[in-house]
């Protein structure tokens, strides 16, 4: 009886089968971090406080603390629109990063556009914000690796490469966008608190609070803006805690870019989307 003989190119496809199976799982986890990942950066649109709006509301508390009564508010916020914006081109870069990866992750073309970086960065100083020639250089690095990965038609095969080019710039943007968010942001909130406190106490020491339902009502008042002020903070604060899961994250994925194993690469990444995702609930939850 003739014995049967595999065919060549069977025997090549079926071992070939373990190796893309270790691609698309790693890439499917690459995926599920950079999406995670995208997803919780935007969180930053969510948040409806800014350096301008910080602004305005000084000039707000002050008004009031004078009983101003004008017909515009007569704020002079240009440093502080110039700082929204800054932080909005870095929000942008790190948003964009990381919706690219996740296209090329589903071997699917970048989408970044030209566009997006006409507002180029550079040292200065912008009210509360400083931006460091270590920013710029980032912002400018991240940026030129986005546009060759739009250009240049990336797909999976490039993945490694994407990641290599892009995580010194990456860490830069995400650590000066984590202080923006968690020390400067949240430090104007801390000045806004301590402006209510000190207006509330005037009111009291000045005994313009006459009656008990004057007095009652304006404990009420304080407390009420007190807890939008605290919820504001706590907003930031998770953000903050998202993008430091999001640097460790990819700091790792940059680490094993070389040795991409689906035991090794799922578990190196696993734990950082889980605390990504956890992060992202507690997010959603304060705007429930």
């Amino acid at each position: 009886m003739k014995k049967y003989k595999p065919k060549k190119t069977l025997i090549v496809t079926l071992l070939a089968l373990p190796i893309v199976f270790c691609s698309c799982v790693n890439l499917k986890t690459v995926g599920d971090f950079s999406s995670a990942s995208t997803e919780s950066v935007k969180n930053f649109e969510r948040i409806d406080y800014s350096f301008v709006k910080h602004c305005l509301d000084r000039c707000t508390d002050e008004a009031i603390r004078n009983y101003e009564i004008n017909r515009t508010q007569d704020c002079s916020c240009a440093l502080y629109q110039e700082a929204d914006s800054v932080t909005q081109v870095i929000y942008n870069s790190i948003e964009g990063y990381f919706e690219g990866l996740n296209n090329l992750s589903n071997n699917e073309l970048t989408n970044y556009r030209s566009d997006a970086v006409v507002s180029a960065l550079s040292a200065d100083e912008l009210g509360p914000l400083k931006i460091e020639e270590r920013t710029v250089n980032a912002f400018s690095s991240l940026s030129n690796t986005l546009l060759r990965a739009s250009t240049d038609f990336y797909r999976r095969k490039k993945i490694t490469s994407y990641i290599e080019q892009a995580n010194e710039p990456i860490q830069v943007l995400l650590e000066k966008f984590r202080v923006i968010i968690g020390t400067n942001l949240k430090g104007e909130l801390r000045f806004k608190r301590e402006r209510l406190y000190n207006l509330y106490v005037d009111i009291k020491m000045n005994g313009t609070l006459i009656s008990e339902y004057e007095k009652v009502k304006a404990a009420a008042d304080y407390y009420q803006a007190l807890e939008a002020i605290q919820r504001k903070e706590i907003e930031l604060e998770v953000l903050s805690k998202s993008l430091d899961e999001i640097a460790k994250g990819h700091q790792v994925l940059y680490d094993n870019r070389k040795k991409l194993s689906v035991k090794d690469l799922t578990g190196f990444l696993l734990s950082y989307s889980n605390n990504v995702n956890e992060l992202i609930s507690e997010f959603n939850k304060l705007n429930d």
